[in-house]
């Protein structure tokens, strides 16, 4: 980015009213976290159908082997990078009210940042597939695949 781009964003934020960041995949790529998609993307290495639905509900186990190796063993390691500190440092000078990610890492929120809508969720916590109970998810991956501790039901 030039520095003639690098002003008008400066000036567009201190001129705005409420500044949403919107952020995706590319923003965790410098914290060791690859895209889904592209070159060197996790569907180059794993088979996306382990996250359908349909799929989960019919072979859970098998789901939860590779939803357990790549967003708790891989992505549970990863740390903030420079850009997830920037948003939040901007956040707290409240030039920034919101951050919207399609991330499910919380590296947002282990930067410091604290109004982060995560619009496919968190891998923070599970949900309950019988009776739709939330829970952390730190506690509950010791067994394969994770049940609801109050109904016994299939978490996700």
């Amino acid at each position: 980015m030039n520095k003639n781009s690098i002003s008008r964003v400066n000036k567009w934020i201190l001129d705005s009213k409420y500044t949403v960041i919107f952020s995706g995949a590319g923003i965790s790529v410098e914290s060791g976290i690859p895209p889904f998609r592209g070159k060197n993307g996790l569907w180059e290495r794993y088979n996306p159908i382990f996250l359908d639905t349909n799929y989960f509900k019919k072979n859970p186990k098998k789901s939860w082997i590779l939803i357990k190796e790549i967003f708790y063993d891989f992505f549970g390691k990863a740390e903030p990078n420079q850009a997830h500190y920037i948003i939040a440092e901007l956040e707290k000078k409240g030039l920034i009210n919101c951050i919207i990610t399609q991330n499910i890492d919380a590296l947002h929120q282990k930067a410091g940042s604290k109004n982060v809508i995560e619009f496919h969720g968190t891998s923070q916590t599970l949900t309950c597939l019988n009776c739709n109970n939330k829970f952390e998810s730190e506690n509950l991956l010791e067994s394969i695949p994770p049940k609801c501790p109050l109904c016994g039901g299939l978490l996700k």
